[in-house]
């Protein structure tokens, strides 16, 4: 998960998940990247982060102004989000970086997602969805998992290539 460490970013569903996936599957790590965010009325305090950490849930990395090398390492992207955004920067990144992704099916992240194809898609805020989610994942062979990261970048390319994009601006604008 990388995101501001915000609960309306998904925090205590990210973590109630990976307590439940690391009951049954130990050797499953949940990483965190992200800013503890002070100045935002609902994020998670340190104290909080740091304890689930300790605990062994989560692996908090810390904020990290490169997360490509993170993204590399991974096998999976999960945003839990229910923040109100635009389309998932996070998401578009692990797109593009080849990897599948577990995300809400909320606008911004929805439109990443075709579903079992490149990711899965979970209701906000429903921590059995989202165990079920990566559970899913964790049943695929490494080949299907290849697979799906291909077929995010093939969409990623196909829908969201910033040549696209700055195209269709200047049409727009003349």
């Amino acid at each position: 998960m990388i995101a501001r460490i915000l609960y309306d970013k998904g925090y205590q569903e990210y973590v109630e998940a990976a307590r439940i996936i690391r009951g049954e599957f130990p050797d499953v790590e949940f990483w965190l990247l992200g800013k503890i965010d002070n100045e935002y009325p609902n994020h998670v305090p340190e104290t909080i982060v740091r304890q689930d950490h300790d605990s062994g849930v989560i692996n908090y990395l810390g904020y990290v102004s490169d997360v490509r090398s993170i993204i590399h390492k991974a096998d999976c992207i999960i945003h839990p989000t229910f923040y109100n955004e635009g389309l998932s920067r996070v998401l578009m990144e692990a797109m593009a970086l080849r990897k599948p992704i577990i995300t809400t099916d909320i606008p911004g992240c929805r439109e990443t997602v075709e579903e079992g194809y490149n990711g899965y898609l979970v209701p906000s805020k429903d921590v059995d969805a989202l165990v079920i989610a990566i559970k899913r994942f964790l049943s695929l062979t490494e080949e299907e998992r290849l697979a799906m990261g291909k077929h995010g970048r093939e969409k990623a390319e196909r829908q969201f290539d910033v040549r696209k994009v700055i195209a269709i601006y200047r049409k727009i604008t003349g």
